[in-house]
């Protein structure tokens, strides 16, 4: 009987997982890897927006999957830690309410990066600025990949 080996799932903001399973499927960046019992040691990057399946039980019936935005994964004794920039139960999502959200959200990127390109010298806007604009950029991003899960698998 397969042995299984503890996991957590989780983001900045909040634990989406823990607990016993018995083989995950992880979405890296460099492509999906599967980990099982006495996997070896490693650190991976997780891709944008990429679905992670972690098996609950040893014949793989019961299962469980997270809708993963970047991040990174580490195994290391044993011990799975799938950690997302961005993370959710897909049937947590409230494919309707994300839509207004990045719909507002690229309204106030539009008008950032106008705002910016129509500076003389684009000197106007700091690092700090520029960071804003990435970090907004790769939320809309976790909207969209949110939204296109659950139009692709209706």
């Amino acid at each position: 009987m397969a042995e299984g080996f503890r996991c957590v799932v989780a983001t900045p903001t909040c634990e989406l997982f823990s607990g016993t399973v018995y083989y995950a499927d992880v979405p890296g960046r460099d492509g999906r890897f599967g980990v099982l019992n006495g996997h070896q040691s490693l650190v991976a990057l997780n891709n944008k927006g990429g679905v992670l399946t972690l098996h609950l039980d040893p014949e793989g019936n019961e299962k469980k999957t997270f809708l993963i935005h970047y991040g990174c994964t580490q195994v290391l004794h044993n011990h799975l830690a799938v950690l997302g920039r961005y993370g959710c139960d897909p049937d947590d999502i409230n494919v309707e309410e994300v839509k207004v959200k990045a719909a507002a959200l690229r309204e106030i990127l539009e008008e950032r990066i106008a705002k910016y390109e129509a500076s003389p010298d684009k000197g106007e806007y700091t690092a700090a600025d520029r960071a804003g604009i990435d970090n907004q950029k790769t939320h809309l991003s976790w909207y969209e990949d949110q939204i296109a899960y659950v139009e692709n698998r209706r």
